[in-house]
């Protein structure tokens, strides 16, 4: 990491960092740094495009700034879109914003070595676990929400951008429910289920010879084989 000084006008935005972010509440950002300067160095790669602060650019720009004290990184490419979530995980997100890192940090930490990375069916249940566990403490969410922000994204995507709080917005579970399958509905009364299913007792283990219910509509054995 190397610390330096560059022309505003020089530093670009990363392509992943406008698909992932948007750039929301620059005026109160502005005044912040007009009262405590920057707090936090914008950091950049070698080809100076912005890993982590390009909130924090378009404010400064806006302020008229000339230069700005940067930090540049040496990292492989493939690796700045996590690099960039790692170091974005302090700010408020939305919840397509986090929508957008789950699947950066799923691609990079869920994939097998050696094996195709854009095919979940490459993952055992234990480590899509451990993937959505890493996940949700590197966003810092639980793991319901992570679970949840993905399911939405991926069933109706059109969804992400309306959950928050507000008159016009909608909550997570919402969301979640509005494209959630719904469960079958494949409950049956007593009277209808069928006696040749019962194996054995619950209570004493022996086979059944009736079912019966008492007066207050609970379940009774009789007649156990011997």
């Amino acid at each position: 990491m190397v610390k330096s000084k560059i022309k505003v006008e020089d530093i670009l935005q990363h392509a992943e960092n406008r698909r992932i972010y948007s750039a929301t509440n620059i005026e109160q950002l502005m005044e912040c740094i007009k009262s405590l300067g920057l707090m936090q160095r914008i950091i950049l790669n070698k080809k100076k495009e912005v890993l982590c602060g390009y909130r924090r650019l378009l404010a400064i720009k806006q302020l008229g700034w000339e230069e700005v004290d940067v930090e540049i990184v040496d990292i492989p490419i493939e690796e700045e879109p996590a690099y960039m979530v790692s170091s974005n995980s302090h700010r408020t997100k939305t919840s397509l914003e986090k929508y957008h890192e789950i699947k950066i940090l799923k691609s990079y930490w869920g994939k097998k070595q050696g094996q195709r990375t854009d095919l979940e069916d490459c993952l055992s249940e234990e480590e899509k676990l451990t993937t959505r566990k890493r996940i949700a403490n590197e966003i810092g969410v639980t793991e319901s929400e992570v679970r949840k922000t993905e399911y939405v994204g991926d069933k109706a995507f059109n969804l992400l951008p309306l959950i928050g709080t507000g008159e016009d917005k909608i909550s997570l579970n919402e969301a979640y429910k509005a494209c959630a399958p719904q469960k079958p509905q494949n409950y049956k009364a007593v009277e209808e289920v069928d006696l040749l299913e019962i194996k054995l007792c619950h209570f004493c283990g022996n086979e059944t010879k009736r079912i019966n219910t008492n007066e207050n509509g609970e379940l009774k054995y009789e007649n156990h084989g011997k």
